[in-house]
């Protein structure tokens, strides 16, 4: 079950990453995508729900984001996730 404020989390962290220069074309190191995370205020739980909301939507490529997995990327409709208003 998904906190309420996952999607909400979820989405300001694909939109710090887009204004960041994140797009589908090219993967990121997990490591940055936690910088950014960090930087916009979620940690630990929130960052970990945030990031799973994230796959389990498709925003990420191959839809996993495994604790291992050192980079990742955007799927197009990641991309759009992350360029809301």
């Amino acid at each position: 079950m998904t906190g309420r404020n996952d999607r909400a989390n979820a989405i300001r962290l694909l939109k710090a990453l887009v204004a960041r220069g994140a797009n589908s074309k090219e993967p990121m190191a997990i490591t940055w995508i936690t910088q950014v995370g960090l930087e916009i205020g979620l940690e630990g739980d929130e960052f970990d729900s945030a990031l799973d909301y994230a796959a389990e939507q498709g925003w990420f490529d191959d839809a996993e984001v495994a604790d291992d997995a050192s980079w990742v990327s955007l799927t197009p409709a990641g991309e759009g996730a992350g360029e809301i208003s």
